[in-house]
């Protein structure tokens, strides 16, 4: 046996991993994604209010008292947080509204 070699074993290919059939995924019913809307009920309704009349309020009248310096117009600030809060209302009623 001493003069005996072992034979080398051979390395082993290895096979590239088969990919794995994709997972069924159970149905969602309607309406129950993060992108419908905001919650409807409690205080959550209340809150999503109250900041939508804030910051339109806030956005329109930046803007208007943006446009009110460059122009020398005061009358824009106050016509921008009105303009602000109505599109603010109109949205409120579109998306609280239809329920």
């Amino acid at each position: 046996m001493a003069g005996r070699r072992r034979p080398e074993s051979q390395p082993q290919q290895s096979q590239p991993p088969q990919p794995r059939a994709p997972q069924p995924r159970a149905p969602q019913p309607r309406g129950s994604g993060p992108a419908d809307g905001p919650p409807v009920g409690g205080s959550e309704a209340g809150w999503a209010l109250f900041s939508y009349l804030i910051s339109g309020m806030a956005f329109y009248g930046f803007i208007g008292w943006l446009i009110g310096r460059w122009t020398h117009v005061a009358l824009l600030f106050p016509l921008g947080m009105l303009v602000g809060l109505g599109l603010a209302i109109v949205l409120i009623v579109y998306k609280y509204g239809r329920s």
